[in-house]
Order: structure tokens, then sequence, then C-alpha cells
């Protein structure tokens, strides 16, 4: 897959890695998130990619949710939180959409995906802000809007918990709610990413020329994530609920906030 491999862009993309896999591995073990909302303007700032546009850095970053989505899976699987018919429900629509999804990045302009993270941040914010009593009353059905979540999931390079966890903790404990969404990011973001492989030609051409630094990149997260996904796992298991939403809240408006900045410079740097 790589083609004239590139020493300096290897040990580039494998610090770069280092500190991603630690900040979405912290993310992910306390919110559930895939890493997405790390990865895409990490990338997008720091990883060279000319040619490569939005899609690298969405195809990267989902490359990358496979290894945190399994990590952090596997700390709330052990822990106990993921409800098991929960996460099969859902789990069709999720895949579904979400290779279609990915698909899609390849003719999405890069302002337009940034602002929609930088929203969805904004959204998730507020809704953690909210005290929100567990029960099925209090929502829609998870199954049923699983479709466009796996879409957007994947035409913005998330795991899904950004809309799954505030969904979820409508119809089960917040810790439930975080676990389920990182086994249902896991298993979403594998298969859009080998689904993308398998039918789109243009991905492994993407992929071959920008493969050394994404080859560090992914080795570096893969190194850093088993740690801080397990730890954070940990740390949320020992946190209290209203203490745990506040951070979160917290995390959810920087990152909102840091989205929108970048959205702002990639439309200034839009040709007229």
């Amino acid at each position: 897959m790589i083609s004239g491999f590139e020493p300096e862009l290897f040990v580039y993309g494998l610090l770069l890695g280092l500190c991603a896999g630690a900040l979405a591995g912290t993310l992910a073990g306390l919110a559930g998130v895939g890493g997405g909302l790390i990865y895409v303007p990490l990338f997008y700032a720091c990883l060279p990619a000319e040619g490569g546009g939005m899609a690298l850095y969405i195809f990267a970053s989902l490359a990358a949710i496979v290894m945190t989505g399994f990590f952090s899976a596997r700390a709330h699987w052990r822990l106990g939180h993921v409800d098991k018919g929960m996460l099969i429900s859902l789990l069709p629509g999720l895949m579904i959409g979400a290779g279609l999804g990915l698909w899609s990045t390849l003719r999405l302009p890069e302002e337009a995906i940034l602002l929609a993270l930088a929203a969805l941040d904004g959204w998730v914010a507020r809704d953690y802000g909210r005290q929100i009593p567990a029960g099925p009353q209090h929502g829609p059905s998870p199954a049923l809007i699983s479709g466009p979540i796996g879409y957007i999931s994947g035409a913005l390079g998330i795991g899904g918990g950004t809309m799954l966890v505030p969904l979820l903790r409508r119809h089960a404990p917040l810790r439930f709610a975080v676990g389920t969404s990182a086994a249902c990011g896991f298993v979403m973001a594998a298969t859009a990413v080998l689904t993308n492989l398998l039918v789109e030609s243009d991905w492994q051409a993407l992929l071959s020329k920008h493969g050394s630094s994404l080859a560090g990149v992914w080795l570096g997260i893969a190194l850093v994530l088993p740690f801080c996904s397990g730890w954070s796992a940990r740390l949320h298991a020992d946190m209290g609920e209203e203490s745990l939403r506040i951070l979160l809240k917290s995390v959810f408006i920087l990152l909102a906030c840091s989205l929108l900045i970048a959205a702002l410079i990639a439309r200034m740097h839009t040709p007229a």
C-alpha cells in the first residue's frame, strides 16, 4: 500500500499519532466517542496531505477509530458497561450508513465538514448541560435513527458517540450509554473502512500516495491507546454522574470552538 516509503514522514506521523492517540483514547474512555472529534481537526492541522483533501483526514480518522473503539469497547465490556441487546439493534443501520457516508466524503467540501463537526459538538455540550432522567419515554428509539447517525459519522470521520451517547442516555444510565456507544463505534468504523477499500479505487490511490505518514500515525495511535483508553474508562467508572456530565460538557464546548475556528480558516483559504 505504501508507495515510496519516506522515513522522515513516517517519524513525523508517529509523533503525531502518539499525541492524537493520547488525547483521543482519554476522550473515548470518558465519553464513549471514537476519537474522530480529535483526529479530524488534528490531522487537518498537522498532517501533510497535498492532493488528499478532507477525504484523507476522514479516512485516516475512521481507520484510527477502529483501534480507538476496540480498546475503549474492550475496557467498557470488561467493566460491564455494554448493553448487548441495544448494541445488536443499532449495528445494522450504523454499518450501512457509515459505509455510504465515508464514500461521500470524496465529494464534500472541507469547510462544510468542519462546520458540521463544530455544530455537533455544540449540540452535545448543550445536551450534557441538561438533566435527563433515564427511561424509554425520553427521545426516539435509537434503532430507528441508527442509519442517519451512521451516515453522518462516516461522512464526518467520527465514531458515532457524539450523537449516540446523548441519545442512548435517554434510555439507559450514562455508563451504559458510553460503553454501548464505544462498542458500536468500533464495529461501525471497521465496516465502513473495509467496505470502502473494497469498492472504491480512489481510496486505494489516495492511501498509497500518503502511506508513509499514515503508517506512522496509525502506529503511534496503536502504541498509546491501550493505556489511555483503559485508564480513562476506569476513571469514568469512579466519577460521579454529575461530575462526569460537567466534565464532558466542558470538553465538547472546547472542541466546538476549535472546530469552528478551523472551519473559518478553511473558508478563508478556499478559492473564490
